[in-house]
């Protein structure tokens, strides 16, 4: 059974990426990665026949096709027992944290870095980063105190959890923002992308 995974390392697909690489290097388990953009009709045809909403990332494993990024790696954790969360408690709140970061952070982190850096269709405009920003000051916030008193969100391990959230806050790093006056935040993120894994997907 292999894992195929499609869509371009610089979408939502990093994350997957992220998730199979810490799998590969856990299980020795290998993955196909397809990171095509699938801009022609063909392609387009391709991937509408995986995902009807034409959105990457999406894997197919042994004939089942998944789709959305978070669902996506809570599975793989789960399948492969690599960065699983060991109780039905603990679970929970790796879903809890998933779903939080889509909702309240993802969108807005994304309209900060198209406005801050011009891309994705939209022009600089620093006024409108910065209104993105105020936005997203409650969230990181709450995510800083969070890890006041423990080095990863489900205590002393890195688990999918902090993959999933860790993953959407890399745009950050992207356009240069700094998480300085947030230090059990910045502290959390430097311990989540110093992983082998990720140094590995970021420079591949």
């Amino acid at each position: 059974m292999t894992l195929n995974i499609y869509g371009y390392a610089q979408s939502r697909t990093f994350r997957t990426l992220w998730m199979a690489e810490e799998i590969r290097l856990n299980k020795g388990i290998a993955y196909v990665h397809d990171g095509r953009v699938f801009n022609t009709d063909e392609e387009r045809g391709f991937l509408l026949s995986l995902n009807p909403t034409g959105q990457v990332p999406v894997i197919e494993l042994d004939g089942f096709v998944l789709r959305e990024s978070m669902a996506i790696n809570l599975y793989l954790a789960k399948k492969y027992d690599v960065l699983a969360p060991t109780t039905l408690e603990q679970q929970a709140l790796a879903w809890q944290w998933s779903f939080w970061v889509m909702t309240s952070v993802d969108s807005q982190l994304l309209e900060f870095i198209r406005f801050r850096l011009g891309i994705l269709g939209a022009q600089e405009d620093e006024q409108q980063a910065q209104e993105c920003l105020k936005r997203l000051a409650k969230p990181f916030d709450l995510l800083n105190k969070e890890l006041g008193d423990k080095p990863y969100l489900l205590g002393d391990e890195f688990t999918v959890a902090d993959l999933n959230v860790a993953s959407v806050l890399v745009w950050a790093r992207m356009a240069n923002l700094s998480m300085s006056q947030r230090t059990e935040l910045a502290d959390w993120l430097t311990r989540c992308f110093d992983r082998e894994a990720t140094r590995r997907i970021t420079k591949a």
